[in-house]
């Protein structure tokens, strides 16, 4: 169930599609924009770097968890 305003929303950019068609189209989108940002990062640190930031980030959260 959706609220009568977004209703109204989605009514008037729907054009001759159906609601399921539209809305299953707006998902694809957002999936298809969080790749393209997260991709933006792709290569940006090299392999040694990040296994180093990797074992920082585990060791940092053993304290954390052990502190608690």
């Amino acid at each position: 169930m959706i609220s009568d305003e977004t209703y109204r929303k989605l009514a008037a950019i729907k054009d001759k599609k159906s609601f399921t068609i539209l809305l299953s189209e707006m998902v694809d989108k957002l999936k298809q924009n969080n790749k393209d940002k997260i991709l933006k990062f792709a290569g940006i640190i090299d392999i040694k770097d990040a296994e180093e930031l990797q074992n920082f980030v585990v060791k940092i959260r053993k304290r954390a968890g052990s502190r608690i």
